[in-house]
């Protein structure tokens, strides 16, 4: 009796063990130690501001510590500190923004400041096998009542297919600033990186004509080189081919690569951000540089964009 006891109990507490353990590993187990974050986070929807004023602030004091440098490799370099001098300067954070980290970075968003706002998406432009932010964004947004769309394209369908899947539609698609061939670094299965021959869709056609959509909610672009060809950057701009094509296009979160097969990326990121200053269209928030230089963008120009995600309207 005694030994068939204790081969319960070692039965019973092997079955604990297993259930814990895939409780540990599960998305119900990070949503329960994530919950009082959320909370702080939610609340970031019933702040009132001067968006005006915000922005005002924050574009002098950007163009004061940005604009003159005229040398890439400086701009570069100086980039995240301005940007964050800039960000405390205007004190920024009173729009809402919200921070959700992945496993080796960040993506910044913006709620919806009103109640169920109408369809929500969200765009994973390279997605490397992770999709933590992804997950925390789903969770958080079901918390407000919206349901988001999810839509990734990687052209490395290992692992990134099966993984984003599971929240929304995946494409083995390499996206960039026009159709064709190119050579791309890619994310290989040992996890390194490696040059590959690589079909790019024009970003405009995946938009426009393969998914129809004329409002972006949410962008995250996190590319290796390729995808920055010629003219690819002219869709934030002001006249450029999404504003020709009536496509809306609210937050951004934008990381570019330095690599050295691409010693021009200096030089594009230099131009990219100082014509968005210029053009006074998109705000520049979060920057932050870690080899790579990151920054959230945010469309003060739009109608749609200052209704849903700063409830201004006008």
């Amino acid at each position: 009796m005694r030994r068939s006891c204790k081969l319960l109990l070692a039965f019973l507490l092997l079955v604990t063990f297993v259930d814990l353990f895939k409780f540990w590993c599960s998305e119900d187990y990070r949503d329960w130690v994530e919950a009082e974050q959320d909370e702080i986070d939610l609340k970031s929807v019933f702040k009132r501001f001067d968006t005006q004023d915000v922005f005002t602030r924050w574009h002098t004091c950007i163009t004061e510590n940005l604009l003159w440098i005229d040398d890439p490799e400086k701009f570069w370099d100086d980039f995240m500190f301005a940007s964050k001098r800039c960000d405390l300067r205007a004190k920024v954070q009173q729009i809402g923004i919200v921070t959700l980290k992945n496993s080796d970075e960040m993506k910044h968003v913006i709620f919806p400041k009103i109640y169920n706002f109408g369809p929500h998406n969200l765009f994973s432009i390279g997605i490397g096998r992770d999709i933590q932010a992804e997950r925390q964004f789903r969770r958080k947004m079901k918390k407000l009542g919206n349901n988001v769309t999810f839509y990734g394209a990687d052209p490395v369908s290992y692992i990134n297919d099966d993984l984003y899947s599971q929240i929304g539609t995946y494409f083995p698609l390499a996206i960039g600033a026009h159709s064709g061939i190119s050579n791309a670094m890619v994310m290989i299965e040992d996890g390194g990186y490696s040059k590959k021959s690589m079909i790019h869709v024009d970003i405009l056609y995946f938009f426009k004509n393969l998914l129809n959509v004329t409002r972006i909610d949410n962008m995250w672009f996190d590319a290796e080189g390729a995808e920055f060809g010629d003219g690819f950057f002219d869709i934030f701009y002001r006249n450029g081919r999404f504003d020709q094509n009536g496509i809306d296009i609210c937050q951004i979160n934008i990381e570019m690569h330095k690599h050295q097969d691409y010693p021009e990326r200096k030089t594009q990121f230099m131009e990219f951000v100082k014509r968005l200053i210029r053009e006074k269209r998109f705000g520049i928030f979060a920057g932050d540089q870690y080899i790579h230089n990151r920054m959230f963008l945010f469309n003060f120009e739009s109608q749609y964009c200052l209704r849903k995600f700063l409830n201004k309207f006008g």
